[in-house]
């Protein structure tokens, strides 16, 4: 490796950002105000809310640590798409969260209402880390609305299914740690 990258590498800031600009992965210099860069950033806030719960997950919780892991990578991967359309995730990314929503769901009772997204700390971090994704996902849909870059079908359709994985392990971190779940309906 040269020297001169070597040093560009080591580097957090290149002031280039400075005046609202970024530069996409595919080279493409933007205005960070784009509708694809917040989808990205909201991606990634996502994807670094899985961190807090991967570091604060309790021992008795531990078979989440490796499934969870792997969100990260996968969102990793998920950015790539969405900021370049590089066509790493694909149909079978969705069908594995679809394989796991199902095996964390056949842990738990099935729901006729709405809950309250709390539970134990675990729980209540994966309900907010959900949030976080169905937020990533109003920017896709909003950026393939109005963007001149369209999001890929296998993109949105991950995203879409990843939230509901993150619901379906919070369920399972309830069910695990002993608490009950909370119907939403007002107390009367």
């Amino acid at each position: 490796m040269s020297e001169e990258k070597r040093e560009g590498f080591s580097k957090l800031y290149t002031r280039k950002g400075d005046g609202g600009i970024t530069c996409q992965y595919n080279g493409i210099r933007t205005p960070k105000s784009a509708l694809k860069v917040e989808a990205v950033g909201n991606l990634d806030a996502a994807q670094s809310y899985i961190g807090v719960v991967l570091s604060t997950l309790p021992d008795s919780l531990s078979s989440l640590r490796t499934p969870l892991l792997k969100l990260e990578h996968q969102f990793y991967r998920l950015q790539c798409d969405v900021a370049a359309g590089k066509e790493i995730i694909g149909k079978e990314d969705t069908k594995g969260l679809e394989r796991a929503i199902d095996k964390y769901m056949s842990h738990v009772e099935p729901i006729h209402d709405f809950i309250l997204p709390t539970g134990c700390p675990t729980a209540a971090k994966l309900h907010f880390a959900r949030t976080l994704v169905r937020k990533a996902e109003r920017s896709c849909v909003a950026s393939n609305q109005m963007g001149s870059e369209p999001i890929r079908e296998e993109d949105m359709a991950f995203i879409n299914r990843l939230s509901d994985l993150l619901f379906a392990m919070a369920r399972f971190a309830n069910k695990k740690e002993g608490v009950k779940e909370i119907i939403a309906k007002e107390e009367e």
